[in-house]
């Protein structure tokens, strides 16, 4: 008995970590693969996880065993997610349960990666509230659940800033920065130019850190130009890759100018942002209150701030998703929970600041907990798998086309899908089965309901198939009469 109160005593935060990581599966696992539902980025990077599993080939069928050969182009996902589902996938099998158990193991990873590095900044009783802070954030789970490259982005910028912050490594760092930003361009690309700006401030071999840091970073670049050998570096894949990060959405009329606009007044709006704006006036204040604060932790506080800036700007420019602002979001946690300490200690005796401090982490975790359970708009639905395993149980291994239903065809056989995709930043992949000859028209047909047909593609589906079934309202299902 002495010893176990002994070990609890001498690992309390680490058995802390660990009731967290537990809290997160038992949260996870309850509605894995329906809360959030599959949806239609994550149905790409599932498939492109299969297809690598199966034909060593990262992009998406559009025919019968049949690439489209713009897998470089394709999602907004990086390798470094997907690479490795592959082999998830090769070794316990496929499916969308397996998909977000894998996730879930990046979640866990975030979580330790978190624990580890707040842990040498600030301490212990810091890291295991930042990680409590993280663990009952609904849009960690929104996030971190779906197959996309957000969580481990960040679990490999948490790899850089180790190894950056305590291990004054700045290759390996670099190495880490450069797997972070093709995990998910558009959220942690914007680490390279802080980093740089930090070093500018920093004032000590400039040069040489921004060499070891590109040629670490490089090589994550060498990577994906292995992976897309036959594509990688022809002009036209960066033509396509430069007008999708500068608009993605410049061919549905929309330009960054209004979007900015709309962004701008969801300040007024949004309970998320003027949430995580308090949060930032106490950093700030800190900051101006204790300047010795400031100064020991001057890098961080800068390539945090830097980075905030980068990231807020695009997401102006975007449509207001804030799955773009998960970076940002988490950083300033990180930075809330020793701010937090100096603030109170400003105004109040330690020994108030310190029962003010319990009482104040203990309604937000409680608040963010509470808002997990009954109000977080983690979207559930089945229909992808419910309307994949109604076409196996009616139809004797059909051929099947899909127009716009990326979820669907994730599970689909790739000797019998016929697929076409439309979306932001990436029109008319593979040849819509509408416009097929009529002797290799697919039996079943799996389309969007929000999809527009031209006008013979309408007639022909008029003409030539039969509505069946409608699943949940997501996806309608015809067969070739």
């Amino acid at each position: 008995m002495k010893k176990i109160k002994e070990f609890i005593k001498n690992y309390q935060t680490e058995l802390g970590l660990f009731f967290v990581i537990l809290f997160m599966c038992a949260f996870s696992l309850q509605n894995l693969t329906t809360k959030p539902a599959i949806w239609y980025d994550e149905g790409i990077n599932i498939e492109l996880a299969r297809n690598f599993s199966e034909f060593g080939k990262l992009d998406l069928i559009v025919a019968p065993l049949e690439f489209s050969g713009r897998g470089a182009n394709i999602g907004s996902t990086g390798y470094t997610t997907t690479v490795p589902l592959s082999l998830f996938f090769k070794i316990f099998g496929f499916g969308f349960i397996e998909a977000r158990i894998y996730m879930l193991l990046w979640m866990i990873a975030f979580i330790i990666c978190l624990f580890y590095f707040v842990k040498k900044r600030f301490g212990n009783a810091n890291a295991l509230l930042a990680t409590l802070l993280v663990a009952t954030f609904a849009s960690f789970y929104g996030n971190g659940r779906s197959v996309m490259g957000e969580i481990p982005g960040f679990t490999l910028i948490l790899l850089s800033f180790i190894y950056y912050f305590d291990k004054k490594n700045i290759f390996v760092s670099g190495i880490f920065l450069g797997l972070s930003v093709i995990s998910k361009p558009s959220v942690f690309i914007f680490f390279i130019p802080a980093f740089v700006i930090l070093f500018l401030f920093e004032k000590r071999d400039i040069v040489k850190k921004i060499i070891k840091l590109g040629l670490g970073s490089f090589i994550s670049f060498i990577v994906w130009i292995v992976i897309y050998a036959n594509t990688a570096l022809s002009s036209s894949t960066w033509i396509q890759l430069k007008d999708h990060f500068s608009n993605p959405y410049k061919e549905e009329g929309l330009n960054s100018f209004i979007n900015a606009r709309n962004n701008f007044f969801l300040f007024f709006s949004s309970p998320t942002l003027v949430y995580f704006s308090l949060f930032v006036i106490v950093i700030f204040l800190s900051i101006y209150f204790n300047r010795e604060y400031y100064k020991k932790n001057k890098s961080l506080f800068l390539i945090c701030g830097f980075y905030g800036i980068f990231s807020f700007f695009y997401f102006l420019k975007g449509l207001g998703y804030f799955r773009y602002l998960i970076g940002s979001q988490v950083l300033i946690f990180i930075l809330f929970v020793p701010s937090a300490k100096i603030f109170t200690q400003k105004f109040f005796k330690e020994n108030n600041a310190k029962l003010i401090i319990v009482c104040c982490f203990s309604f937000l975790i409680l608040f963010q907990s509470l808002y997990l359970f009954t109000k977080a708009k983690l979207f559930y639905s089945d229909s992808p798998k419910k309307t994949f395993d109604y076409i196996q149980k009616n139809y004797n291994n059909p051929s099947i086309g899909l127009i716009n239903v990326p979820a669907v065809s994730a599970l689909v056989s790739p000797e019998k899908k016929f697929q076409t995709l439309s979306t932001y930043g990436m029109r008319n992949l593979g040849k819509n089965p509408l416009d097929l000859p009529e002797n290799v028209l697919p039996e079943v047909l799996v389309i969007d309901p929000f999809f527009k047909l031209d006008d013979n593609q309408t007639k022909i589906l008029e003409n030539k198939y039969v509505q069946d079934k409608i699943i949940d309202g997501d996806f309608i299902v015809f067969f070739l009469q």
